[in-house]
């Protein structure tokens, strides 16, 4: 499905090309930062890994990004599996459900005058 594209008086300042590009430049920076930050305090001895496979410089980062890919992957399947159609809470009848009537027995009414 493609969007259409808005005028650029009507973008917010978070649509506008160049404040994205700016957000992925800072993404791209402060991951590689991080993985320069590992790789730097791994050179110096200054971790100390529980486990042998936390000794590989960016172990945090890369389990983090292979966990939310299949967070996100299993999500858009579960999705299919929980997915309910539009009209599944109303009933038989759709505008019972919007705009139900109040009963004119004075039996059936509960609280008021009782």
């Amino acid at each position: 499905m493609d969007h259409p594209e808005l005028p650029p008086e009507d973008q917010s300042i978070w649509e506008k090309p160049g404040t994205l590009r700016l957000i992925w430049i800072v993404l791209i920076a402060g991951c590689v930062l991080s993985a320069a930050g590992g790789f730097i305090l791994a050179a110096q001895h200054k971790m100390h890994p529980y486990f042998t496979i936390d000794k590989f410089p960016v172990f945090y980062g890369a389990v983090g990004f292979f966990s939310f890919s299949f967070i996100v992957l299993a999500g858009q399947h579960l999705r299919k599996i929980l997915m309910r159609d539009e009209t599944y809470y109303e009933g038989d009848d759709p505008a019972a459900a919007l705009d139900p009537e109040p009963s004119t027995d004075p039996s059936q009414n509960s609280g008021a005058g009782q």
